[in-house]
């Protein structure tokens, strides 16, 4: 049911869209020259850099207030004193790194924002090494003492969940001398900040190598010759003349293949250290150690490969319909990525982008509502919303305790867009509603469920376009857009969670990885599940070589399960209304303040079971179904022009 508040809402937004239609974005836009009205507002971080600069060297004189309490946390009101400490500093030291990084994020060329930025890294890191005797201290003491602790000091009881997180894992911790080593070597399965945000040698070495590729000359649609990057490799695959996406993915493959034994070099270093680490810790595996961080069972990984390979058969359909709506001979790689049905998209702006968004997430209540309308009301300093020149590319969400979230987007004109709009503010008001309910050693939730919020919010924003749409070909085209969603973030990741299991594997069997195993088992992957009308060309073996998300430590089944149960919410809420709604919310107020798997179990989803993705690849064989019967309402398909046969692949 829509809010009693949304007409006025709707009618506020289409009264300031005639402002934000004067503006046009334009990605070579200096930032002056955008409305202020569009950039975010930093001062409830800081009144000005030199306020910064201020609270960053009294945050660093802090380092020493946290030190006098080494050696003392036997003693209850000592460790409670340390615990408000070091969140209160933690949390500083916080608002001091985001600060600096959303200035350099808006402006890359800003040296002095550069400078801030380094200096800012730099008081995080030294945080971390200054407070390392806290965990040290609290894994040595005994559970009598500690327990004794908890009930006489008033006001620590706030700190158990954080202390009984640390110390579960305390069959991991080695001696204080191995400790150091380990430290020393980069081991980060102890770090307090995500995973993925420290690089190995490894993956330096792989992102030099990426970056430093020659890659060749394709031609464009136009026939022109052009320089095929990392970055216009994406808009060539999707072209719609089938003779420039060919030249693009086999050029582009052909080039990795080159470099493959260097590729393969690389990820086998990064899993050899993943599988280094977890044994020194006493891991019977790695999987089991990185998924042990969050308090994930090994088994949800399995659960969902399983639930995967149990529906492929949908995924197999889709290829022939792919294969019928485009009037190919036969669907290779280069086939998958340009829309099944022609290009009806309208610009949106943002304001309209606004009111769609916010109509499409009525069902989540008015108090949601509510909050949401004023994140992205432009005025209010949440977000950046425009590109410009010395801009960083693409979109995100950052939280911040006891404010409000910040949100950057590159927004042009377009549903996709809007669509990520609607995905970055499901980051940013889980952030917003767990930072109000919970203290500041529990408002973060864990990269399991970052993908919760966000994928539900596009979910209810599609099914609502659908919803409001009359027009065949607009359908389809929305239609094939959950396809491709659903393809791309459950099918694909979790292919790729699969293979990056089965090279951990490998290494701890003691199977060489080379590049002949990793092209043979990515391949096999991919044969199993696109199915028998995929035809498989000579390099689409060599494409798990330039995917970043395989050094990310066992991170990218959390683009499936989080897809998947962003999907079940969204339906629960739909079919259930208020109690579904309430106990979503519920999930979202909660941060980590307790496991996350039974987090979304309050919220109806219980990823040990293979319910949920189920669930959403039934919905992905409806849409199959829904968008085959559809197609004939639209204009006839394309004539498919003959491809040139691909060149057998020298291997270097």
């Amino acid at each position: 049911m829509r809010p009693s508040v949304l007409p006025l809402l709707v009618c506020l937004m289409a009264t300031s869209a005639l402002a934000a239609d004067a503006y046009k974005p334009d990605p070579n836009a200096t930032r002056a020259s955008i409305p202020k009205d569009y950039q975010w507002d930093l001062t409830p971080l800081f009144a000005s850099d030199a306020a910064w600069e201020s609270s960053r060297a009294k945050t660093e004189s802090d380092f020493a207030t946290l030190e006098a309490y080494k050696g003392k946390l036997k003693d209850g009101k000592a460790l409670k004193s340390a615990l408000e400490t070091y969140f209160r500093v933690h949390d500083a030291a916080n608002n001091v790194t985001l600060y600096a990084n959303l200035r350099l994020t808006t402006d890359q060329s800003d040296a002095a924002a550069q400078g801030m930025n380094e200096k800012a890294q730099a008081l995080m890191n030294a945080l971390m090494d200054k407070a390392s005797f806290l965990r040290s201290e609290i894994l040595a003491m005994d559970d009598k003492t500690l327990e004794a602790a908890f009930k006489k000091e008033k006001g620590l009881e706030v700190y158990r969940g954080y202390v009984e997180n640390l110390r579960r894992r305390k069959p991991h911790l080695l001696t204080d001398e191995a400790e150091k080593v380990l430290s020393l070597a980069g081991d980060n399965l102890w770090a307090e900040i995500d995973l993925n945000e420290l690089i190995s040698p490894a993956q330096r070495t792989f992102n030099q190598l990426l970056s430093n590729i020659p890659w060749p000359a394709v031609h464009n649609d136009k026939g022109e010759s052009v320089q095929l990057t990392l970055s216009s490799y994406p808009r060539y695959r999707t072209s719609p003349n089938r003779a420039v996406r060919q030249e693009a993915v086999t050029k582009f493959l052909g080039t990795l293949h080159q470099y493959r034994d260097t590729f393969a070099s690389t990820l086998s270093a990064q899993d050899a250290l993943d599988v280094t680490y977890a044994k020194a810790r006493h891991y019977d595996t790695a999987q089991q150690a990185y998924l042990d961080k969050d308090q994930i069972d090994p088994a949800v990984y399995k659960n969902l490969i399983d639930a995967v390979h149990a529906n492929l058969t949908p995924l197999h359909r889709y290829v022939a319909l792919r294969k019928k709506a485009l009037n190919l001979p036969e669907v290779h790689l280069y086939d998958l990525y340009v829309p099944m049905v022609p290009g009806v998209e309208v610009p949106v702006t943002y304001d309209e982008a606004r009111n769609q968004i916010t109509q499409a997430l009525a069902p989540l209540g008015d108090d949601y509502v509510k909050i949401l309308s004023e994140g992205m009301d432009p005025k209010k300093g949440w977000i950046d919303v425009y590109p410009s020149v010395s801009k960083e590319s693409g979109a995100f969400s950052a939280n911040v305790y006891g404010k409000h979230p910040y949100v950057m987007m590159n927004f042009q004109d377009s549903a996709d867009d809007m669509s990520t709009l609607a995905h970055e503010y499901g980051h940013a008001l889980h952030s917003y509603l767990s930072s109000e309910k919970q203290p500041y050693q529990s408002f973060r939730y864990v990269p399991f469920l970052a993908e919760v919020a966000s994928t539900a919010n596009e979910t209810l924003l599609l099914d609502w376009r659908l919803a409001h749409t009359t027009d065949p070909a607009q359908k389809a085209y929305l239609l094939n857009e959950r396809l491709e969603t659903i393809r791309g973030t459950i099918y694909r990741q979790t292919l790729f969670a699969e293979f990056d299991w089965k090279v951990h594997t490998f290494l701890e069997e003691g199977t060489p990885v080379t590049a002949d195993l990793l092209e043979k088992t990515y391949g096999d992957l991919v044969r199993q599940y696109y199915g028998p009308e995929y035809a498989m060309d000579p390099n689409d073996v060599d494409e798990w070589a330039y995917i970043p998300h395989f050094y990310y430590k066992y991170y990218v089944f959390v683009y499936a399960t989080g897809l998947s149960s962003g999907i079940a919410i969204a339906e629960k809420i739909k079919a259930e209304g208020a109690p579904a709604r309430d106990a979503y919310l519920k999930m979202l107020r909660s941060g980590s303040s307790a496991p996350p798997l039974e987090l979304l179990k309050g919220a109806g989803v219980d990823l040990t079971r293979p319910d949920a993705v189920t669930a959403a690849l039934k919905v992905f064989d409806q849409t199959v179904t829904e968008l085959d019967a559809l197609l004939p309402q639209i204009q006839p398909p394309p004539v498919a022009p003959p491809v040139v046969p691909p060149a057998k692949p020298k291997k270097k």
